[in-house]
Protein backbone atom coordinates (compact mmCIF):
# COMPACT_ATOMS: atom_id res chain seq x y z
CA UNK A 1 0.00 0.00 0.00
CA UNK A 2 3.10 2.82 1.03
CA UNK A 3 4.13 1.74 -2.64
CA UNK A 4 1.23 2.38 -4.41
CA UNK A 5 0.83 5.71 -2.75
CA UNK A 6 4.05 6.82 -3.31
CA UNK A 7 3.59 6.05 -7.06
CA UNK A 8 0.75 8.17 -6.82
CA UNK A 9 2.20 11.15 -5.44
CA UNK A 10 4.83 10.98 -7.64
CA UNK A 11 2.48 10.81 -10.70
CA UNK A 12 0.64 13.39 -9.19
CA UNK A 13 3.56 15.83 -8.61
CA UNK A 14 4.89 14.92 -12.44
CA UNK A 15 1.30 16.02 -13.64
CA UNK A 16 1.19 19.69 -11.62
CA UNK A 17 4.78 20.00 -12.81
CA UNK A 18 3.30 19.11 -16.51
CA UNK A 19 0.39 21.69 -16.57
CA UNK A 20 1.35 24.78 -15.31
CA UNK A 21 -0.35 28.45 -15.05
CA UNK A 22 0.90 32.07 -14.39
CA UNK A 23 -0.91 35.02 -14.28
CA UNK A 24 1.99 36.96 -12.45
CA UNK A 25 -0.23 37.28 -8.77
CA UNK A 26 1.34 37.70 -5.59
CA UNK A 27 -0.41 34.14 -4.30
CA UNK A 28 2.13 32.51 -6.83
CA UNK A 29 5.52 34.36 -5.26
CA UNK A 30 5.68 37.58 -7.66
CA UNK A 31 6.32 41.14 -6.69
CA UNK A 32 6.10 44.25 -8.43
CA UNK A 33 9.33 45.25 -10.45
CA UNK A 34 11.91 43.50 -12.58
CA UNK A 35 10.83 39.89 -14.01
CA UNK A 36 14.40 38.75 -13.45
CA UNK A 37 15.31 36.15 -10.87
CA UNK A 38 11.72 36.10 -9.80
CA UNK A 39 10.99 32.02 -9.54
CA UNK A 40 11.87 30.00 -12.80
CA UNK A 41 11.86 33.96 -14.90
CA UNK A 42 14.57 35.78 -16.35
CA UNK A 43 15.28 38.76 -18.70
CA UNK A 44 17.25 38.53 -21.95
CA UNK A 45 20.70 38.07 -21.22
CA UNK A 46 23.01 41.20 -22.40
CA UNK A 47 26.39 39.43 -22.36
CA UNK A 48 27.94 42.32 -19.97
CA UNK A 49 27.42 44.14 -17.31
CA UNK A 50 24.42 44.46 -16.38
CA UNK A 51 23.93 40.67 -17.20
CA UNK A 52 20.26 41.18 -18.21
CA UNK A 53 18.35 43.77 -19.55
CA UNK A 54 16.10 45.96 -16.58
CA UNK A 55 12.87 47.04 -17.54
CA UNK A 56 11.10 43.88 -18.26
CA UNK A 57 8.83 44.26 -15.31
CA UNK A 58 6.08 42.94 -13.65
CA UNK A 59 3.30 45.29 -13.14
CA UNK A 60 -0.53 46.18 -12.33
CA UNK A 61 -1.39 48.72 -15.40
CA UNK A 62 -3.72 46.27 -16.88
CA UNK A 63 -4.33 42.47 -16.51
CA UNK A 64 -6.39 39.97 -17.66
CA UNK A 65 -6.34 37.24 -14.37
CA UNK A 66 -6.16 38.60 -11.53
CA UNK A 67 -4.31 42.14 -11.40
CA UNK A 68 -0.86 41.80 -12.27
CA UNK A 69 0.58 41.21 -15.79
CA UNK A 70 4.30 40.71 -17.41
CA UNK A 71 5.14 44.42 -19.46
CA UNK A 72 8.27 44.08 -21.77
CA UNK A 73 9.28 47.28 -23.20
CA UNK A 74 12.12 49.03 -25.02
CA UNK A 75 15.39 49.17 -23.09
CA UNK A 76 16.93 52.71 -23.83
CA UNK A 77 20.46 51.78 -23.49
CA UNK A 78 20.25 49.70 -26.80
CA UNK A 79 18.86 49.98 -30.32
CA UNK A 80 16.50 48.32 -32.03
CA UNK A 81 17.40 45.06 -32.52
CA UNK A 82 17.12 42.70 -35.95
CA UNK A 83 15.14 39.86 -34.40
CA UNK A 84 12.81 39.89 -31.23
CA UNK A 85 15.29 38.82 -28.44
CA UNK A 86 14.26 41.53 -25.57
CA UNK A 87 11.91 40.55 -22.76
CA UNK A 88 10.68 37.69 -20.46
CA UNK A 89 12.11 34.17 -20.36
CA UNK A 90 10.35 31.44 -18.31
CA UNK A 91 12.66 28.30 -17.72
CA UNK A 92 10.86 25.07 -17.67
CA UNK A 93 10.85 22.82 -15.06
CA UNK A 94 10.25 19.92 -17.39
CA UNK A 95 10.47 20.22 -21.20
CA UNK A 96 7.79 20.38 -23.64
CA UNK A 97 7.63 17.65 -25.94
CA UNK A 98 6.82 19.47 -29.37
CA UNK A 99 4.19 16.99 -30.13
CA UNK A 100 2.41 16.76 -27.37
CA UNK A 101 2.01 20.36 -26.15
CA UNK A 102 -0.30 23.12 -25.52
CA UNK A 103 0.86 26.95 -24.57
CA UNK A 104 -1.63 29.72 -24.71
CA UNK A 105 -1.47 33.63 -23.08
CA UNK A 106 -2.88 36.61 -23.34
CA UNK A 107 -1.29 39.76 -25.16
CA UNK A 108 -1.90 43.39 -25.81
CA UNK A 109 -0.09 45.50 -27.63
CA UNK A 110 0.43 49.28 -27.90
CA UNK A 111 0.85 50.47 -31.21
CA UNK A 112 1.43 49.71 -34.77
CA UNK A 113 4.67 51.25 -36.31
CA UNK A 114 6.88 50.16 -33.52
CA UNK A 115 8.26 46.71 -32.34
CA UNK A 116 8.01 43.50 -33.54
CA UNK A 117 6.14 41.74 -30.16
CA UNK A 118 6.64 37.53 -30.09
CA UNK A 119 6.68 34.59 -28.51
CA UNK A 120 9.11 31.98 -28.93
CA UNK A 121 9.42 28.34 -27.67
CA UNK A 122 13.14 27.61 -27.57
CA UNK A 123 15.45 24.14 -27.73
CA UNK A 124 18.30 26.21 -25.98
CA UNK A 125 20.46 22.75 -25.34
CA UNK A 126 20.32 22.28 -29.15
CA UNK A 127 19.72 26.63 -29.86
CA UNK A 128 16.93 25.37 -31.83
CA UNK A 129 13.58 27.73 -32.37
CA UNK A 130 10.78 25.28 -31.91
CA UNK A 131 7.97 27.55 -32.07
CA UNK A 132 7.46 31.15 -32.42
CA UNK A 133 5.14 33.63 -33.50
CA UNK A 134 5.53 37.14 -34.42
CA UNK A 135 3.24 40.03 -34.10
CA UNK A 136 4.37 42.25 -36.75
CA UNK A 137 4.31 45.92 -36.39
CA UNK A 138 1.94 46.42 -39.53
CA UNK A 139 -0.32 44.05 -37.40
CA UNK A 140 0.50 41.25 -39.53
CA UNK A 141 0.61 37.86 -37.44
CA UNK A 142 3.74 35.73 -38.66
CA UNK A 143 4.92 31.98 -37.45
CA UNK A 144 7.37 30.14 -37.87
CA UNK A 145 7.97 27.62 -40.84
CA UNK A 146 10.15 24.57 -39.64
CA UNK A 147 11.09 23.29 -43.26
CA UNK A 148 14.64 21.84 -42.85
CA UNK A 149 15.93 23.43 -45.85
CA UNK A 150 14.38 26.76 -45.55
CA UNK A 151 13.31 27.93 -42.16
CA UNK A 152 11.65 31.50 -42.45
CA UNK A 153 8.72 33.28 -41.13
CA UNK A 154 4.93 32.72 -43.01
CA UNK A 155 2.25 35.11 -43.09
CA UNK A 156 -1.63 34.15 -41.38
CA UNK A 157 -5.17 35.25 -41.59
CA UNK A 158 -4.30 36.56 -38.32
CA UNK A 159 -4.11 40.24 -37.46
CA UNK A 160 -4.38 42.54 -34.40
CA UNK A 161 -5.06 45.90 -33.15
CA UNK A 162 -3.37 48.19 -30.83
CA UNK A 163 -4.66 47.95 -27.34
CA UNK A 164 -6.61 44.98 -27.90
CA UNK A 165 -6.20 41.86 -25.56
CA UNK A 166 -6.00 38.39 -27.80
CA UNK A 167 -5.97 34.86 -26.70
CA UNK A 168 -3.11 33.33 -28.15
CA UNK A 169 -2.43 29.74 -28.64
CA UNK A 170 -0.24 27.01 -30.34
CA UNK A 171 -0.75 23.11 -29.61
CA UNK A 172 1.52 20.06 -30.46
CA UNK A 173 0.28 16.90 -31.62
CA UNK A 174 2.21 13.80 -33.77
CA UNK A 175 0.68 15.10 -36.77
CA UNK A 176 0.79 18.47 -36.69
CA UNK A 177 1.52 22.18 -35.05
CA UNK A 178 -1.52 24.12 -34.93
CA UNK A 179 -1.45 27.63 -34.32
CA UNK A 180 -5.08 29.88 -33.01
CA UNK A 181 -5.89 33.30 -32.45
CA UNK A 182 -9.24 33.87 -30.20
CA UNK A 183 -9.56 29.96 -30.69
CA UNK A 184 -9.73 30.45 -34.25
CA UNK A 185 -7.19 28.45 -36.52
CA UNK A 186 -5.29 30.42 -38.33
CA UNK A 187 -1.94 28.05 -39.78
CA UNK A 188 -1.15 24.34 -39.51
CA UNK A 189 2.32 23.15 -40.14
CA UNK A 190 3.31 19.45 -40.27
CA UNK A 191 5.16 17.79 -37.33
CA UNK A 192 8.92 17.11 -39.09
CA UNK A 193 10.66 15.09 -35.69
CA UNK A 194 10.28 15.98 -32.01
CA UNK A 195 12.04 18.57 -30.47
CA UNK A 196 12.10 19.91 -26.67
CA UNK A 197 11.17 23.09 -25.53
CA UNK A 198 13.16 24.24 -22.02
CA UNK A 199 12.19 28.19 -22.32
CA UNK A 200 9.30 30.24 -23.27
CA UNK A 201 9.94 33.85 -24.60
CA UNK A 202 7.72 37.08 -24.52
CA UNK A 203 9.74 39.55 -26.38
CA UNK A 204 10.02 42.46 -29.05
CA UNK A 205 12.62 43.78 -31.10
CA UNK A 206 13.04 47.21 -28.80
CA UNK A 207 11.30 49.40 -31.36
CA UNK A 208 8.67 51.94 -29.62
CA UNK A 209 5.25 50.31 -27.51
CA UNK A 210 4.75 48.60 -24.86
CA UNK A 211 3.03 44.79 -24.71
CA UNK A 212 1.59 43.09 -21.56
CA UNK A 213 1.13 39.24 -21.44
CA UNK A 214 -0.84 37.58 -19.01
CA UNK A 215 -3.09 34.42 -17.77
CA UNK A 216 0.24 31.93 -19.58
CA UNK A 217 -1.05 28.11 -19.76
CA UNK A 218 0.62 25.24 -20.17
CA UNK A 219 -0.43 22.04 -21.23
CA UNK A 220 -3.88 23.12 -20.56
CA UNK A 221 -5.53 22.36 -23.57
CA UNK A 222 -4.28 18.84 -24.77
CA UNK A 223 -7.69 16.82 -24.32
CA UNK A 224 -9.54 19.64 -26.51
CA UNK A 225 -7.29 19.91 -28.97
CA UNK A 226 -6.88 16.30 -30.02
CA UNK A 227 -10.41 16.35 -30.70
CA UNK A 228 -10.42 19.04 -32.95
CA UNK A 229 -9.37 18.27 -36.69
CA UNK A 230 -9.18 20.78 -40.02
CA UNK A 231 -10.67 20.28 -43.04
CA UNK A 232 -8.65 20.00 -46.03
CA UNK A 233 -8.80 23.54 -47.92
CA UNK A 234 -9.39 21.61 -51.17
CA UNK A 235 -12.78 20.09 -49.95
CA UNK A 236 -13.96 23.75 -49.33
CA UNK A 237 -13.64 27.12 -50.93
CA UNK A 238 -14.90 30.35 -50.21
CA UNK A 239 -16.22 32.77 -52.88
CA UNK A 240 -16.20 35.52 -54.45
CA UNK A 241 -12.93 36.54 -52.38
CA UNK A 242 -13.13 39.72 -52.25
CA UNK A 243 -16.76 39.78 -52.08
CA UNK A 244 -19.55 42.48 -51.59
CA UNK A 245 -23.00 41.41 -50.39
CA UNK A 246 -22.79 37.28 -50.07
CA UNK A 247 -20.14 34.93 -50.24
CA UNK A 248 -20.59 31.03 -50.97
CA UNK A 249 -19.59 27.95 -49.24
CA UNK A 250 -18.28 25.07 -52.09
CA UNK A 251 -17.91 21.93 -49.72
CA UNK A 252 -18.80 18.35 -50.08
CA UNK A 253 -20.18 18.81 -46.57
CA UNK A 254 -22.76 20.74 -45.50
CA UNK A 255 -21.63 23.68 -43.40
CA UNK A 256 -23.27 23.30 -40.02
CA UNK A 257 -21.89 26.88 -38.43
CA UNK A 258 -19.85 29.70 -39.20
CA UNK A 259 -18.00 32.48 -37.03
CA UNK A 260 -16.76 35.77 -37.95
CA UNK A 261 -14.34 37.88 -36.61
CA UNK A 262 -12.93 41.38 -37.39
CA UNK A 263 -9.46 42.90 -37.59
CA UNK A 264 -9.77 43.63 -33.31
CA UNK A 265 -10.71 39.67 -32.82
CA UNK A 266 -13.83 40.71 -32.16
CA UNK A 267 -16.94 38.46 -33.07
CA UNK A 268 -19.47 39.25 -35.18
CA UNK A 269 -22.84 37.57 -35.98
CA UNK A 270 -22.55 35.43 -38.78
CA UNK A 271 -25.69 34.78 -41.19
CA UNK A 272 -25.64 31.56 -42.16
CA UNK A 273 -28.15 30.46 -45.40
CA UNK A 274 -27.29 26.93 -46.62
CA UNK A 275 -24.41 27.24 -48.46
CA UNK A 276 -24.25 31.50 -48.43
CA UNK A 277 -23.19 33.75 -45.98
CA UNK A 278 -24.84 37.30 -45.92
CA UNK A 279 -21.60 39.80 -45.33
CA UNK A 280 -24.07 43.03 -47.10
CA UNK A 281 -23.58 44.68 -43.37
CA UNK A 282 -20.12 44.28 -42.50
CA UNK A 283 -17.74 47.04 -42.83
CA UNK A 284 -15.34 47.35 -45.50
CA UNK A 285 -12.11 45.33 -44.32
CA UNK A 286 -10.20 42.34 -43.55
CA UNK A 287 -12.28 39.15 -41.78
CA UNK A 288 -11.42 35.66 -40.46
CA UNK A 289 -14.29 33.06 -40.90
CA UNK A 290 -14.31 29.91 -40.06
CA UNK A 291 -16.94 27.04 -40.88
CA UNK A 292 -17.48 24.12 -39.21
CA UNK A 293 -18.70 20.75 -40.89
CA UNK A 294 -18.71 17.15 -39.84
CA UNK A 295 -15.33 16.68 -40.75
CA UNK A 296 -14.00 19.48 -38.91
CA UNK A 297 -13.26 23.38 -39.28
CA UNK A 298 -11.45 25.46 -41.73
CA UNK A 299 -10.36 28.76 -41.50
CA UNK A 300 -10.01 31.75 -44.46
CA UNK A 301 -8.88 35.54 -44.46
CA UNK A 302 -11.94 37.38 -46.21
CA UNK A 303 -11.78 41.15 -47.96
CA UNK A 304 -15.21 42.68 -47.77
CA UNK A 305 -15.09 45.66 -50.50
Amino acid sequence: MKKIYLIACSLLALFSFAQQAVSFEDNEGFTAGNINGQGAWISTPTGGNPENVMNQIICTDVATDGSSALKIVRESIYGVQSEPIIGGFYNLIIPLTSTNFSASFDINMSQLNGSVFGFQGVDNINEKTVVRVDFEKTGAIKVLNKDPNVQNMVSTPGIWSPNVWYRFKIVGTAMETRYYLNDTLIYTEPISGTLAMDQLRFVHNNGLGTAYVDNIKINDELVLSVKETKVNAKTLTLYPNPVMDVLHIKSKEKANKVEIYDGSGRKIPADLDGDQINVKNLNPGNYIITIETKEGKTTEKVIKK
